[in-house]
């Protein structure tokens, strides 16, 4: 194996770059309590190992560092997209699932406030293949599809997608190409008292779009970046068909995109 393939297999499997930084004062109270000893335990005549025993212990910090922050479940926007957990469920390296995330392109897109559970953030980022990566963040920081939350329903996996245009290009048709490009993900607040929720999050893909509106349960919300939108959608009966009709309409109310149901 060439050394470049090892070094990115490495990179790909390292669990440190899912992991947000500690704030420095949380790391300087971890090195001060493992590295700091009581003046009388320093025996003079120790010094070249004391020298060794402070090394071990900063690396123990670093250890310790990301042992809290991976049993936090945090996993900063950039990593999650890099990591790309949908290609695993998609497909092979180097398949058209294989997206890259653009790093200066990863955006906090929008926002959706859902009663009993908080605001639910909606991330986003371009793709070296021109494809997309999207993902929801729970209050908590944990990314709906993972199952790191109870309030976590499921849905499509976080990470890079290929664009639906790429997908009917890479073999027979599958999609109907009608200027949405969108995923789910779904938020259970019923053991809170809440309601069991169907998050739709995605792109537009033709121009002038302001305003998505779900036809069937009459919610709408704001374009958002000039193309993004986050809509959630109550669902009293989650086990049951789920209508939807998603329709696009510009700044002056006119249709610009109309994601009808199959008839």
């Amino acid at each position: 194996m060439p050394s470049y393939d090892a070094l990115d297999l490495l990179r790909r499997s390292d669990p440190a770059v899912r992991l947000e930084p500690l704030p420095a004062q949380e790391r300087e109270l971890l090195r001060d309590r493992i590295v700091v000893l009581p003046a009388r335990s320093r025996p003079r005549a120790a010094r070249p190992r004391r020298l060794l025993t402070l090394a071990a212990a900063a690396a123990a910090v670093a250890v310790l560092g990301v042992g809290v922050a991976w049993a936090a479940g945090t996993w900063s926007p950039l990593a999650l997209f890099q990591s790309n957990p949908q290609r695993d469920h998609g497909g092979a390296v180097g398949s058209l699932w294989d997206q890259q995330v653009v790093p200066g392109s990863v955006v906090d897109a929008a926002t959706v406030d859902l009663p009993d559970v908080g605001a639910v953030g909606f991330w986003y980022a371009d793709t070296a293949q021109h494809g997309w990566c999207a993902a929801l963040r729970l209050p908590s920081g944990a990314w709906v599809g993972t199952g790191d939350d109870r309030l976590d329903a499921g849905g499509t996996v976080p990470g890079c997608f290929p664009t639906r245009e790429q997908v009917n290009g890479a073999g027979p048709p599958v999609y109907v190409i009608d200027g949405f490009d969108y995923q789910e993900g779904d938020v259970d607040a019923r053991p809170a008292g809440g309601a069991f929720w169907r998050i739709r999050y995605g792109r537009i893909t033709v121009r002038h779009a302001a305003r998505v509106a779900d036809l069937v349960s009459g919610r709408s919300t704001h374009v958002a970046h000039g193309d993004l939108f986050v809509l959630a959608i109550p669902d009293a009966h989650p086990m049951g068909p789920d209508p939807l009709h998603l329709v696009a309409y510009d700044a002056n109310g006119k249709v610009v995109a109309d994601d009808a149901p199959p008839s």
